[in-house]
């Protein structure tokens, strides 16, 4: 199991890095490139995203590797969110059939 924390990051800066290290190095530009140049390059794409605090929104937060992520939210602010509410969204996130994409 991996954790990420992520201080006074933001992905659309993240992805516009990215693009420029592309273009300097006048590489295509395709995904596999694309994540080659993210900041989060040597880490796997997150399988599940817990929000806590009753909003339903990314915030800018890891938009291009949410792409097939499982989203819970959680109406418990963070303080308050505890192993209980975790283990509750793990059972749920376990029965999910995960197909990336396909069909």
């Amino acid at each position: 199991m991996q954790i990420n924390l992520a201080l006074n990051y933001g992905s659309k800066s993240e992805l516009v890095h990215s693009f420029n290290i592309i273009k300097k190095n006048k590489k295509k530009i395709d995904e596999k490139n694309i994540t080659k140049n993210l900041f989060t390059r040597n880490v796997p794409d997150p399988d599940l995203l817990i929000r806590t605090g009753n909003t339903q929104r990314l915030s800018n937060f890891l938009l291009w590797q949410l792409a097939y992520s499982e989203l819970f939210f959680e109406k418990k602010l963070w303080p308050d969110f505890n192993v209980n509410d975790y283990n509750k969204i793990l059972y749920k996130f376990k029965k999910i059939k995960r197909n990336f994409g396909k069909i």
